[in-house]
């Protein structure tokens, strides 16, 4: 009798540790199946894809190997477009961050107008990228743009700027533009770091002396931490990723000063119907947000 006892007892205790251990696992695993379907899948056809000649017109696959690789690293393009691209993200995702944690931190704050803000910075998220850029080229036109004609009415300048027809002002309109969209999000995901501090943090650093420098040195900054890295591996992800405002509004000229990757892919698939190349030059994008999400985790884990 005793003796069943214990052995009841012990298979109790194993199922209780099996469920401990494994339980989380498993009711996850419908999500990871989902994601595996909508990501891995894909991210396996385009790797697949580059090791092979399409045709297009019948769908005919030859495999060659490397040699879609060979071809897009030799290509005269591949190195200015991709140095294109990591300048593009460098200077948006600095624009997000900082923009975004400025706003943040007058929306967590209690001034008066602090609300009005929040409401007016989900208009950028509410609304369809495509019709945003195509908005914004309306408004940057350097001949009929509103942006020429009230500078113009205001006395600042005397003609008209080309800024979408010079290769340096299309760059920073196109980033400019792409940081507008994106500053909704960076700025509430920002917001809701700040909004986890314990405010109590923030009145014993007062009535010991600290400075508003001070407390934003020794408690926003660290607290925040975290979240920052969240929120730059994203913002990098998506910006890297960035396609349709640059298409709509620049079309990647002029010049080929705003052709980044994305949209050498698109050229090469849509325009060359090289798909051996776009799936190639699309495996390198994939290598290199791959890479960013590994650097994210690294970090991660030595945070922890």
């Amino acid at each position: 009798m005793r003796h069943s006892l214990k052995s009841q007892n012990k298979v109790s205790s194993n199922r209780a540790d099996f469920q401990k251990r494994f339980q989380p696992y498993i009711l996850l695993l419908p999500l990871f199946v989902v994601v595996a379907l909508l990501f891995g899948y894909p991210i396996y056809r385009i790797i697949s894809g580059s090791f092979f000649k399409i045709a297009i017109i019948n769908g005919e696959m030859d495999f060659v190997g490397l040699e879609n690789f060979k071809k897009v690293f030799s290509a005269k393009f591949f190195l200015p477009t991709l140095s294109l691209t990591f300048r593009y993200a460098i200077v948006t995702v600095f624009l997000k961050l900082s923009l975004g944690f400025v706003m943040a931190l007058f929306m967590n704050s209690d001034m008066y107008f602090s609300k009005f803000l929040k409401f007016m910075s989900l208009l950028p998220w509410a609304m369809q990228q495509v019709a945003v850029a195509v908005i914004w080229k309306w408004i940057l036109d350097g001949n009929y743009g509103y942006l020429n004609f009230y500078l113009q009415k205001l006395g600042l300048m005397h003609e008209n700027i080309s800024f979408l027809s010079n290769p340096g002002m299309a760059f920073l309109a196109a980033s400019f533009v792409d940081t507008w969209l994106g500053l909704p999000m960076v700025s509430m995901i920002f917001m809701a770091g700040l909004s986890n501090i314990n405010s109590s943090l923030y009145e014993s650093a007062k009535i010991d002396g600290a400075g508003v420098i001070s407390r934003f040195i020794h408690i926003t900054c660290p607290c925040i931490k975290r979240v920052f890295l969240v929120t730059l591996t994203l913002v990098s992800i998506w910006t890297f990723n960035s396609f349709n405002v640059i298409f709509v509004l620049t079309g990647g000229g002029p010049m080929r000063s705003t052709e980044t990757l994305m949209l050498k892919i698109y050229e090469q698939a849509f325009s060359k119907f090289n798909l051996g190349a776009a799936y190639a030059l699309s495996s390198v994008v994939v290598v290199i947000l791959f890479i960013f999400t590994m650097l994210y985790y690294k970090l991660e884990v030595e945070e922890d």
